[in-house]
């Protein structure tokens, strides 16, 4: 049986401390958090009554700039207590405990404007990644986009120097690197582009071709 490198549980016992966490920025791996879920919301041109779908919503944080602009926002997450955080933020949004990586849930909206999502990728390889997205995008709209934030980086040389810099902080996980990872996505038929917020920090913008 294959072991489950991020339970759910694993995030259940987060859901207390995160906003304070990952607030901290003077820390790997947050450092730019705030300025990558502006750079979501930027890049993904949210207007009035667009709905919008975020993937691994957490504590909501992503989410909330989304309701602000007066978007119809769900959320999804496979950890229960983080989903219960969520719902206390932002209870005009719409919650579902579900795990991306066991297909689309019942019980959300076919199609939607725009997905977005926040620090939950990097748990996934590329493979994965590639695949889960490509699926995410069957249920775009027509002029839908992907907006992922998440731990990045250019490529292998800018991930080895922040490891070096940040010692003992850091944590072996699938880090997207844009230089493997864009290419993928267009053989996949999506065309990607990266846009990096700080040495740690990037936003990855997708559309169907």
């Amino acid at each position: 049986m294959e072991v489950d490198l991020f339970p759910a549980s694993d995030f259940d016992g987060w859901a207390g401390t995160y906003d304070q966490d990952v607030l901290d920025e003077t820390r790997f791996p947050f450092t730019g958090y705030q300025a990558a879920l502006q750079a979501v919301l930027r890049l993904a041109q949210p207007q009035p009554g667009m709905r919008v779908l975020d993937i691994g919503t957490g504590t909501a944080n992503l989410a909330a700039l989304f309701l602000a602009r007066g978007c119809e926002v769900w959320g999804t997450d496979f950890s229960a207590e983080m989903l219960e955080a969520a719902r206390r933020k932002l209870p005009q949004a719409h919650f579902l405990l579900a795990d991306v990586r066991n297909g689309w849930p019942a019980g959300l909206p076919p199609v939607f404007e725009r997905i977005v999502s926040a620090y939950t990728f990097h748990h996934f390889d590329l493979g994965q990644k590639v695949s889960l997205i490509t699926g995410l995008a069957e249920h775009l709209a027509s002029d839908g986009r992907l907006v992922f934030a998440d731990i990045a980086f250019p490529h292998r040389a800018g991930m080895a120097r922040v490891r070096q810099t940040v010692g003992e902080a850091w944590e072996d996980e699938y880090y997207w690197l844009a230089d493997e990872t864009i290419p993928a996505l267009r053989q996949a038929g999506l065309d990607a582009a990266f846009t990096p917020v700080s040495a740690c920090a990037g936003v990855f913008g997708m559309e169907k071709r």
